[in-house]
């Protein structure tokens, strides 16, 4: 595969380099250009299938380089990723409509570049076997013909390609429901676990049409373990396993339909997941979260014995603790809402660090604090430390109940 950089600024387009030849694949072909004058004149000659360009750039910027090389019919078909600084939302749809077929936020995190090239390489690399073979064919076990982009395979090695997979659903411009994603990556990785370590490589591949997105695994051992798995907890709305291949769907249309419902409306729908089979699911330094999150309970308990007023210290003392708990949520697949709970929590209160309370308001926003501490520290000494809890949700409501009168607390009174 040919790889072209285009980018004014020399160190990106070695850092770019770097990166391709270290963590995607060596045996790429990468050549580079300054701006988008210099660009058409090499691929004249180097005709790449892959062109990563930014957008700022002196005598000819990535827009036009992208309407040119897509107006014209012998470089229409190469693959544009536009390398962008500027993130609102009107300059992501300039960067579309100008022809890209996916762009890369600067700057980029390593993670956040590798798991990007990796998708954006095997988007170009299933798309030359699709037009060279069978343009028509169709992996999904419901038979829809429909598919608008092309087919993604991701292969899977090692755990961690896993979470690739929803880091992919995460860069593309559609809406759909996460929360049943995210339901079937933990599957996933139940599954994974459970299966002989010389048996776990398989594909994945990904498939969208004008209303559902589908994914579906060939590899009829795995197939047919995460099957039974889907059909014990009942986690997925739909899926299918045709002659041993394994396919499931997320309805895109009906999910826009229905995002404007009020948030209390919708239903979290999970697994009952015991203690012992989420520790299973985690790896094994969720200690360091645990303890990283005591000490900063303790920390703030211990202010809190001597000071009951909220001020600045209280404050850096509060953000610490709610930095921890959200470390701890994220690393667990399951808890998004409960994640994403303490997380707009914890903008309201740095948001207003300047606030000030009435001595009635101050101690009714000690007071919950305290309470989501106490839900918070028991559903550790449950789920994670002794292991004892048959639902590891059972705490769900009451945190984001909590964290909601919180925020009111912070939201209502200036």
């Amino acid at each position: 595969m040919k790889i072209l950089i285009v980018d004014d600024a020399q160190e990106t387009r070695e850092s770019l380099f770097m990166i391709i030849k270290a963590k995607i694949d060596e045996r790429y072909e990468i050549t580079e250009a300054k701006d988008g004058i210099e660009a058409l004149e090499v691929i004249k000659n180097f005709q790449p299938d892959i062109v990563l360009t930014d957008i700022m750039m002196p005598k000819m910027d990535g827009f036009e380089l992208i309407k040119i090389l897509k107006s014209n019919k012998k470089t229409k078909h190469i693959f544009i990723a536009a390398i962008t600084g500027l993130s609102a939302k009107e300059h992501i749809e300039k960067v579309y409509i100008s022809g890209a077929d996916f762009y890369i936020a600067k700057p980029f995190q390593l993670e956040d570049i590798i798991a990007r090239l990796k998708v954006i390489t095997s988007l170009v690399e299933h798309k030359n076997i699709i037009t060279l073979k069978k343009k028509s064919s169709v992996y999904n076990c419901f038979n829809d013909k429909c598919i608008k982009h092309y087919f993604t395979t991701f292969s899977i090695s090692q755990e961690e390609d896993i979470f690739l997979v929803f880091d992919y659903f995460s860069k593309q411009n559609i809406e759909y429901n996460s929360l049943i994603l995210k339901d079937f990556i933990v599957a996933l990785i139940k599954t994974y676990r459970k299966i002989d370590k010389s048996k776990r490589d398989f594909e994945l591949i990904i498939e969208e049409s004008e209303k559902y997105i589908y994914i579906t695994i060939k590899e009829e051992l795995f197939a047919k373990a995460i099957l039974d798995l889907v059909v014990k907890y009942n986690t997925l709305i739909e899926y299918k396993m045709v002659n041993n291949v394994f396919s499931f769907r997320i309805d895109i249309v009906s999910f826009i339909d229905n995002k404007m419902k009020k948030k209390e409306e919708i239903i979290y729908q999970n697994e009952v997941v015991s203690a012992n089979e989420l520790m299973i699911i985690l790896s094994d330094d969720i200690d360091e979260y645990i303890d990283d999150l005591k000490e900063a309970l303790k920390e703030y308990e211990s202010f809190c014995e001597d000071n009951n007023k909220f001020n600045n210290e209280l404050y850096l003392i509060i953000i610490n603790l709610f930095d921890q708990y959200k470390k701890l949520f994220f690393k667990i697949p399951e808890f998004e809402r409960v994640f994403e709970s303490i997380e707009s929590l914890s903008s309201v209160i740095k948001e207003e660090k300047e606030h000030r309370f009435k001595e009635s308001d101050n101690l009714r926003m000690l007071d919950n604090l305290a309470s989501l501490n106490i839900l918070i520290d028991e559903w550790i000494d449950e789920v994670i430390v002794n292991q004892e809890s048959k639902d590891v949700h059972c705490y769900d409501v009451k945190i984001i109940d909590i964290c909601s009168l919180i925020e009111e607390d912070f939201k209502g009174k200036k």
